[in-house]
């Protein structure tokens, strides 16, 4: 310590540059003349694959140069409120946001709210004006937007003092149903919710929670979101995302900034410059498991990690036990305590886009972007959407998808522990407790039937193998 002088300038000549070339000498030398791009290659199973590393040399083939595609870094705390008793709900719900949470996310059955007087006991003493309120699909109903808006004008609330979101989204309903409303039912269902609050939603979850790649993801976000456009350009104001964040943790922080990247591309198709269209992440229901409950734990925490370093805006995490029972109140707050610890303790919600000039997660944004603008692409030259929902083209992709990732785990490919690898001596029949909250149907409306795809449940898929 004594010969140290502090004062000097650091001088790194000591460690000179090593070029790529030099690298990869190296590790072909390690690998004892092996090419590395294909030994060590990495087949992700989400329509992409990943090399083990990258350097700057690799960041000059980018469609665009690196930039944070975020301004913020902060997200409000959903937390999911289940059950059928209004009163009961709105008991859960002061209580969340007394202990952390920042939003509340109603996942009620359809039949549980059916007046206004069940509206205002769910709403009860909860400041609506001053948390983020998201309803499920089975509470979005024109009829549920227009009591919320009597109760808010008799609390003497203005509508740009609020941020409510409600959940329709009749392309990933119908995926989960089969029946699709056809064009004119769907065009008035959009306007009798009128202008009052963001009801529309592009909801991916449905699509990840199928067995989608990532890459699926992606492409039919995009395309479902760019049907609401072309029914109407100011339906972009009404407009957020819904995204499933699942186990691959660089790929999915690269997810949602390709897909904020190719939405503005998107919306400047239109001539729109500018538009909030909020990204809502929740965990998966996949990929977790009954027999091994406490393992969801760990993986719920590494896709809200995922969610928080990708940038969206609002969060939830589903308790570990919410897929096969009623949450309690433990798992509840462990899943409230997820994101406080990642806010409060870990502070990641205090930069801005972190990924933004990371070598690997910038080539790994730039490659699902490209493949997923593809796939776009293809959905879009096959007449949009809509149509490659009639045809059964999205739901033939996502079937594909989940047969594929069935075959990898079963296969042992992947590894999900206490599923398919380092077992409990004794495993629990596995069977979804989740209320399909996609589902809806409404009054004075006409239906296409259509393919439908069940929700994957991993767990339940590998002990069907076992029988």
């Amino acid at each position: 310590m004594e010969n140290l002088n502090f004062k000097e300038k650091l001088n790194f000549n000591e460690f000179p540059p090593i070029s790529l070339e030099e690298w990869e000498g190296v590790i072909e030398s390690d690998l004892k003349g092996k090419d590395y791009k294909d030994a060590l290659q990495w087949e992700s199973g989400e329509g992409f694959n990943i090399l083990p590393f990258y350097r700057k040399e690799h960041l000059k083939d980018l469609e665009q140069s690196p930039f944070p595609v975020r301004n913020s870094a902060s997200w409000d705390i959903i937390e999911p409120i289940t059950g059928t008793d209004p009163k009961k709900a709105n008991e859960l719900a002061l209580h969340a946001l007394r202990n952390g949470s920042t939003g509340l996310y109603f996942l009620l059955k359809a039949d549980s709210i059916s007046s206004k007087q069940d509206l205002e006991l769910l709403l009860e003493d909860i400041q609506i004006e001053f948390i983020t309120l998201k309803f499920g699909a089975g509470l979005s109903t024109p009829g549920i937007v227009k009591w919320l808006q009597s109760i808010c004008e008799n609390r003497g609330i203005l509508n740009k003092d609020l941020n409510v979101y409600f959940s329709f989204d009749p392309f990933s309903s119908a995926i989960r149903s089969g029946k699709l409303l056809d064009s004119d039912s769907l065009q008035q269902m959009v306007s009798r919710f009128g202008d009052l609050f963001s009801f529309m939603v592009s909801d991916s979850s449905v699509y990840a929670n199928s067995g989608a790649t990532i890459i699926q993801q992606i492409a039919f976000t995009l395309a479902s979101g760019n049907e609401f456009l072309g029914m109407n350009e100011k339906n972009a104001q009404k407009l957020y995302f819904n995204f499933a964040s699942g186990p691959n943790y660089f790929p999915e922080i690269a997810k949602i900034r390709a897909f904020q990247l190719m939405w503005t591309q998107v919306l400047k198709e239109y001539g729109i410059q500018e538009s909030s269209n909020p990204v809502h992440s929740e965990t998966s229901f996949w990929n977790k498991s009954k027999t091994d409950a406490h393992n969801n734990m760990l993986r719920a925490t590494t896709e809200a990690m995922s969610s928080a370093l990708a940038g969206c805006d609002v969060m939830t995490v589903h308790p570990y036990n919410a897929h096969f029972e009623d949450p309690s109140g433990f798992s509840s707050r462990i899943a409230r305590n997820v994101q406080l610890i990642l806010q409060e303790e870990a502070y990641l919600d205090k930069v801005a886009d972190p990924g933004a000039g990371s070598y690997y997660i910038e080539v790994l944004t730039n490659k699902i972007s490209e493949e997923s603008w593809a796939l776009f692409q293809k959905i879009e030259g096959k007449g949009g959407f809509y149509e490659c929902l009639k045809e059964g083209f999205i739901q033939d992709e996502i079937m594909k998808s989940q047969k594929e990732k069935i075959s990898a785990y079963k296969d042992k490919e992947k590894v999900l522990v206490g599923v398919n690898k380092y077992q409990p001596d004794e495993i629990q029949k596995s069977q979804s407790n989740i209320q399909n909250f996609a589902d809806f149907e409404f009054a004075d409306t006409s239906f296409s039937d259509i393919k439908k795809v069940e929700p994957l449940n991993i767990e339940a898929e590998l002990q069907k193998g076992n029988a």
